[in-house]
């Protein structure tokens, strides 16, 4: 550790190096000892950096004196990665960090270059001005920061159709451990060192057939579970910048800070339609998602008859989610959309899936914002149950492919029953991906062992399906354990190998992607009761 005496010889010394704000006040530590995970890590000391340069300065100091760093975007992540006890790093909500650099657009393909610190609703508000979108639009859009959507590897409801977001990353601008600024854009500003052993790595990657076969397998899941390997795969269809852009997605700010990126976007459609489909059967709508999927639809969300309930009829006066059936949100864009909305209702005619209602299609550009609205929704209802009722984010993320959906909402149900909890099933279901929020009790005992206990059950049977125990909110402290379960010793060890090529010494968020702790290290004070 430092020779530096205490936390406010640290504090002193980094502020005399800075010109951004260099914070340890009561206030700051808390706020930043949280994010919207079930953990909490006090730090040290909170940076936020004026600019790049400051940014050097502020690593090349943790490196020399042996404190560790830990990046966070927006704090909007469920998955524990924004959180540290040392010095955390967030990058300020205005001024240098918001800015866009470039905007670029040809027919109907474009370019934004953004400041990490971009909010993505203002990126999304710059890009609309001008025709376009990025379609990874992710949940927390209001407060989460493009340079954390891409560490995280966000994606959101239109995955489905367009892909997360590292489908749409160019390039990114990066610091390393050791100080050094890297542009992907530039091959002369990436060191040697790292490209000569990702060459070494990739090589091996690709010649090895077992592990190349579980990467090729699982390829065109929606995961953001550990590094993104499967930029590997893709090596000769592009620059090695390319290449190290694509691994930084889904990274947790573990192999070095990212501080710009170049991000493809699309042209903004219009025309939209929204279908509402109710099923009394929750296992039924999931095998619904599995017929409709392949239409070429934008989005399908899939809401359990409970999570309504538990947000409240109050907010339903307009019957739209009734509580008293399970609902697909399915939505539709392009000039195609009409003929996709016949050919769902013919579907669903055909194989004879049974309906509680008639479906309801929204067209009117209102009433589907109100649909979305009331999705995103969700989380915020569920975090206000009352003084002792909460919906942790415990096993929120996980992910199969969409042909097993069904029977694994089955086998879900059965374990929440086994556990006696009610719990909210809610997500992006045409990729597989589902929300889940179990609702405890927290002044009941032995919190820390129910929490373990039904992770345990849950990840084991999302392994039983071959499965992902993160879909799109990063791997985190959260998934951290299971990470080596999930993808096996071979790329396990793969990606501790791509951790020590970019940071050898473990500056950067430890604890957060390769982990042998517990998912209940680290609980909130509120959670920290008795196994």
């Amino acid at each position: 550790m430092t020779a530096l005496s205490g936390k406010k010889g640290v504090v002193n010394k980094l502020q005399s190096l800075l010109q951004g704000q260099v914070l340890s006040d009561e206030t700051t530590l808390t706020r930043f000892s949280h994010d919207y995970s079930i953990y909490e890590i006090r730090p040290l000391a909170v940076v936020q950096p004026y600019d790049v340069e400051d940014l050097q300065k502020v690593i090349r100091f943790a490196a020399g004196e042996g404190f560790h760093i830990t990046p966070r975007g927006g704090g909007s992540g469920t998955a524990g990665g924004a959180l540290g006890k040392e010095i955390v790093v967030a990058l300020p909500h205005d001024g240098f960090w918001q800015q866009v650099k470039s905007f670029n657009s040809q027919d109907t393909h474009a370019s934004i270059t953004a400041r990490a610190g971009m909010l993505h609703n203002a990126l999304q508000d710059t890009l609309k001005k001008e025709g376009y979108h990025l379609p990874a639009d992710v949940s927390s859009a209001g407060i989460s920061q493009i340079g954390g959507n891409v560490a995280t590897k966000a994606s959101g409801p239109h995955a489905l159709k367009y892909g997360s977001i590292d489908r749409f990353v160019e390039h990114i601008e990066f610091v390393t451990p050791q100080g050094e600024l890297v542009n992907t854009s530039e091959p002369g500003s990436i060191p040697t060192r790292i490209l000569k052993q990702l060459d070494t790595l990739s090589q091996r990657i690709l010649s090895d057939t077992s592990i190349r076969g579980v990467l090729e397998a699982r390829r065109l899941m929606k995961t953001s579970s550990g590094y993104n390997l499967f930029s590997f795969l893709d090596k000769n269809q592009g620059t090695a910048g390319k290449m190290l852009a694509q691994l930084f997605a889904g990274s947790n700010g573990t192999l070095g800070y990212i501080t710009q990126v170049e991000l493809l976007a699309e042209p903004y459609e219009n025309s939209r339609a929204t279908m509402l489909l109710y099923f009394a059967d929750l296992a039924e709508a999931a095998r619904a998602v599995n017929a409709i999927r392949n239409l070429g639809v934008a989005a399908i969300e899939i809401i359990s008859r409970e999570t309504a309930l538990l947000m409240g009829k109050k907010e339903y006066r307009n019957n739209v989610l009734e509580g008293e059936n399970h609902t697909l949100l399915v939505e539709f864009d392009g000039h195609d959309m009409y003929t996709q909305i016949e050919a769902v209702k013919q579907i669903l005619r055909q194989e004879g899936f049974t309906m509680a209602r008639e479906p309801v299609v929204a067209t009117d550009e209102a009433d589907i914002a109100r649909l979305w609205k009331l999705r995103k929704q969700i989380l915020p209802f569920l975090n206000n149950l009352g003084p002792n009722l909460k919906a942790l984010a415990v096993v929120n993320d996980v992910g199969v492919d969409p042909r097993h959906l069904a029977d694994f909402i089955i086998e879900l149900q059965n374990i929440f029953t086994k556990h006696a909890v009610e719990t909210a099933i809610y997500g992006h279901a045409g990729s597989g991906n589902l929300h889940l929020r179990p609702i405890f009790d927290i002044s009941q005992g032995g919190l820390q062992g129910r929490i373990k206990r039904l992770a345990d059950d849950v990840y084991g049977a999302v392994f039983r399906y071959n499965g992902t125990v993160a879909g799109e909110h990063g791997t985190g402290r959260l998934k951290a354990p299971y990470l080596q379960q999930e993808w096996g010793d071979k790329i396990y060890n793969t990606m501790k190998e791509v951790k020590r090529i970019f940071d050898p010494d473990g500056l950067f968020n430890p604890g957060v992607l390769l982990s042998g702790g517990s998912i209940t290290d680290n609980l909130r004070h509120e959670l920290r009761n008795s196994f």
